[in-house]
């Protein structure tokens, strides 16, 4: 009996206690949260979603071709197909300043190597292919030159007499031959012919190389294939060469001198695209521009997600003989259009003709933060595309009357009731 009163004695004292707190903190949660904690409550957050199905975000679209030469990528472009037609210049490095006093006679031979590569468009199997050489006169850059300035009338950048022709099937084998073609003597002494100038480091005057500007590959008109070559690039490990074979005055021992392409452009001449529609091309470089505006969405708004998706007018598209693109690139350039800040992905998806950018969010968050007013443009994925295929891909456009293939963008994002607009 006795523990049992002192079980009481102690029991009781620390019931009470644990009841006083119970009722203490039931009180509690019936407060008013403070203000600070009333926006992390979940019910208080209002999910919303907006759609260019039923709300004008995306204002237009422009088709342009950006300045974008093939210039030192690797590959150059010779021949014609439909209306595209790939005119290429090459300019061949390490010419040396001793050979000044080289004779046409001392030169055995002059041959120029040309590398094809397994891709074309066009025809093929069956297609002619032929172009001409003409000596290059005048100086070219990528920056300055292009095809309508290239071939005015009368031309000013090439002789008035083609050097000579090529025509013949390239067979596209696991291993391609190259092309060999016996150039004249009289074009490489003109490309070794020095002048004496004055030279600053050794305070004397010595003979200096007199520039030339290299040869012209121009397709010949019944040409209904364009084939690509291998040309100069930092990583490329084989180009376009002339190989020389000449003798000294006084010697009989036959000299090699060889030549590497060291300056390689591709200018492509073609029609201008359906401008009604999204386009974009590799080689030729078409890209579209998309002008959007997301003002109704309240400044700092919690952007959750933001898809872009596009429809492949496959039936319209154009292709060599490679599948068409299935990565494409969207792009938000800043610095006066010099430089991409945001840069996103979008893949084709199986058994399909859409394409899809699973995420421009941050674009969408970045801009909520001001107007929400900006432009991205469509683009092909990477060098590869960009600089050593043809192939056009035609989207359908935002007017097009069959609203599923429109461009679309879609936005998730939530508002906060304490904080509906922010700065309204």
């Amino acid at each position: 009996m006795m523990f049992f009163n002192n079980l009481k004695r102690v029991f009781f004292p620390v019931f009470s206690v644990l009841i006083f707190l119970s009722l203490f903190l039931i009180s509690s949660c019936n407060d008013k949260p403070s203000d600070l904690a009333i926006n992390l409550l979940p019910d208080t957050v209002k999910i919303e979603t907006i759609s260019s199905d039923d709300t004008l975000i995306i204002l237009g679209k422009t088709v342009y071709t950006p300045h974008y030469p093939i210039f030192n990528n690797g590959s150059i472009f010779i021949g014609k197909y439909g209306d595209i037609i790939a005119a290429s210049l090459i300019n061949f490095a390490y010419l040396p300043d001793t050979l000044g006093n080289l004779k046409e006679n001392q030169i055995e031979s002059v041959t120029l190597n040309l590398y094809p590569e397994r891709y074309t468009y066009g025809d093929s199997l069956n297609g002619y292919f032929g172009f001409d050489i003409y000596k290059v006169v005048r100086r070219w850059t990528p920056d300055s030159t292009n095809y309508d300035s290239l071939f005015v009338s009368p031309a000013n950048y090439f002789s008035s007499e083609k050097i000579l022709s090529w025509e013949g099937k390239i067979q596209l084998k696991d291993t391609l031959d190259n092309i060999s073609i016996d150039l004249p003597a009289n074009l490489i002494i003109d490309w070794l012919k020095t002048e004496m100038a004055y030279d600053s480091v050794s305070k004397t005057m010595k003979p200096k190389r007199i520039p030339n500007w290299g040869i012209a590959f121009v397709p010949k008109n019944n040409s209904n294939v364009i084939h690509r070559f291998a040309a100069s690039a930092p990583s490329q490990t084989k180009s376009s060469t002339i190989i020389i074979k000449y003798k000294n005055d006084d010697k009989d021992t036959l000299n090699s001198l060889n030549l590497t392409s060291g300056v390689d452009v591709t200018f492509l001449k073609t029609s201008i695209p359906d401008t009604n529609e999204v386009v974009i091309q590799n080689g030729l470089n078409y890209w579209t521009r998309f002008d959007f505006d997301l003002s109704m969405i309240p400044k700092l708004a919690g952007i959750h997600k933001a898809q872009f998706e596009l429809t492949l007018d496959e039936s319209r598209s154009l292709k060599g003989n490679v599948a068409l693109d299935t990565t494409i690139e969207l792009a938000y350039f800043e610095n006066n259009k010099q430089s991409v800040f945001f840069d996103y992905t979008g893949f084709r998806q199986p058994n399909s003709n859409q394409y899809i950018f699973p995420s421009i969010t941050s674009i969408v968050q970045h801009k909520n933060k001001g107007s929400g007013i900006f432009s991205l443009v469509l683009l092909p994925y990477t060098i590869n595309n960009q600089s050593r295929e043809l192939e056009r891909l035609i989207f359908y456009g935002i007017d097009n009357p069959d609203i599923s293939k429109r461009p679309k963008l879609k936005i998730i994002y939530s508002l906060n009731p304490a904080y509906l607009e922010p700065y309204k």
